[in-house]
């Protein structure tokens, strides 16, 4: 695993850069989606509390960043051809796609394996794995037509460590991990793209706070200092870099 970047871009280094933002309503997906505004880029937002998108919209606009947009599919009940037509939607409504940021995460109650139902499992999957890779899927056309594509996921340490009782979520962010690396090899010599993970680790985040309700919060790391290398891996300085987990 390569280590977080630390250092900071130029204020420019997004600008003119379309990128579409999972899990933008909350967490380090919206505090992302400031961020990446903040440095040029047009962000659209996807989540599933529309109050909550409306509300990063109307910051990002408040801070005279380019107009964002907001792409409406609940990535745990989206069927094929919603996710299908996504080319489209950004097609007629932003025009182009430079990145893709997934930060949308399900996790199931922590337990034993044995305790997870049928539904556990699909909506595990569904959030974490198939969803990133039918959203990747759809936006490499309009990566293709805008010459480059970065995708970011965003794993988890349990996906490494597989921690009894960590259940189908860690096991849903292992198969993300294996999946990062298939596409990466894929892609590799035949196009353009890149795609690399982050595994963020112990940051006071949303939810962290769901899994561990009892931490002391403010003695963990801020999910700001996860944005250098978000950034990074979304800018042109990195465009040679593929395949890798960051954290």
């Amino acid at each position: 695993m390569k280590p977080l970047i630390q250092s900071s871009l130029h204020k420019d280094a997004l600008v003119d850069k379309t990128i579409l933002i999972t899990g933008a309503s909350s967490g380090l997906g919206r505090t992302l989606a400031y961020e990446c505004a903040n440095h040029g880029a047009t962000v659209i937002l996807n989540g599933t509390n529309i109050d909550a998108l409306n509300q990063t919209y109307d910051h990002i606009l408040s801070m005279d960043n380019p107009e964002p947009a907001i792409l409406e599919l609940d990535l745990r009940k989206g069927e094929e051809h919603e996710f299908k037509a996504i080319t489209n939607v950004i097609q007629t409504n932003v025009g182009e796609l430079h990145g893709l940021i997934h930060c949308a995460t399900h996790i199931s109650e922590l337990g034993s394996i044995r305790h997870l139902r049928l539904t556990d499992w699909q909506d595990l999957m569904k959030v974490n794995v198939i969803a990133p890779a039918l959203l990747t899927q759809s936006c490499e056309p309009l990566f293709e037509a805008s010459g480059s594509g970065s995708v970011i996921l965003t794993s988890d340490s349990h996906a490494t460590t597989l921690d009894a009782y960590w259940g189908g979520y860690a096991i849903s962010k292992s198969a993300l991990n294996a999946y990062s690396i298939l596409q990466s090899n894929e892609w590799k010599n035949e196009k353009p793209f890149r795609i690399n993970v982050v595994t963020p680790g112990p940051i006071n985040s949303p939810l962290r706070s769901k899994t561990h309700p009892g931490e002391e919060r403010n003695q963990l790391r801020s999910m700001e200092s996860l944005l250098p290398t978000y950034l990074y891996l979304m800018s042109d300085l990195s465009v040679e870099i593929s395949g890798e987990n960051f954290g």
